[in-house]
């Protein structure tokens, strides 16, 4: 592959229509979508999908060749597979104690818990230094609602 020139890095060929050059991303797969519909009109090779990569889109002939040399096969490999050290693996399964559990010896039944209130918010807006709003009110009980508030947040005031 040869190397991008500066500020080219990101941009992709459509597997499609090489003329088409698109930044990586989310406008890549756009455009695939868009371009697939205009390609399946006049087609003339069947395009397969790589099963490690959703955007990779190869001829059918190329298909073998492309799933045994994809760049993203490594990711799949590396989580199906993971490489670990057998003398560090080892070593771990030694240190592990296990502690035997019997289901049915829990103490905790949310059931027998004492009962408690259940959590009021227009109680606790009331009882604190919170600005309540009005909505769907006429306007004369908006005037006695804010005229109530100022007098109820005057008397928290004070008492703190």
């Amino acid at each position: 592959m040869s190397k991008k020139p500066d500020g080219y890095s990101n941009i992709v060929e459509c597997p499609y229509n090489k003329a088409h050059q698109i930044e990586n991303g989310r406008r890549f797969q756009t455009h695939l979508i868009k371009c697939r519909r205009e390609y399946e009109k006049c087609r003339t090779l069947n395009k397969v999908q790589c099963p490690f990569n959703a955007t990779h889109l190869i001829n059918e002939p190329e298909r073998q060749h492309h799933v045994e040399n994809c760049p993203d096969r490594v990711i799949v490999d590396k989580f199906r597979m993971p490489v670990v050290d057998s003398v560090q693996a080892l070593q771990r399964a030694d240190n592990i104690k296990m502690i035997p559990q019997n289901p049915l010896d829990d103490e905790e039944d949310w059931d027998n818990d004492a009962p408690t209130q259940a959590y009021d918010p227009q109680k606790y807006c009331e009882a604190n230094n919170i600005i309540r709003q009005c909505h769907g009110m006429q306007p004369s009980e908006r005037k006695a609602f804010r005229k109530q508030e100022h007098l109820r947040l005057g008397d928290i005031r004070k008492t703190k």
